[in-house]
């Protein structure tokens, strides 16, 4: 995953997910940082909602063009 802002790019590594309560907690690295996100259960549905159309999951199922 790569991650833009203004100031730099991250490449975005996650390295675990789980539940911390009642919050969807990512673990991971940005950079040569270690990082955190925690996303509420309302963050999450908005997430989903984002991804789960029908243009985004045609990302997924899309062959490698290797």
């Amino acid at each position: 995953m790569r991650v833009a802002t203004p100031a730099m790019k991250l490449n975005v590594r996650i390295d675990e997910a789980s539940s911390d309560g009642g919050l969807l907690k990512l673990s991971g690295v940005a950079g040569i940082l270690p990082c955190e996100v925690t996303l509420t259960p309302g963050e999450l549905r908005r997430l989903f909602r984002r991804v789960l159309r029908p243009a985004t999951l045609a990302l997924l199922f899309r062959r490698d063009p290797s």
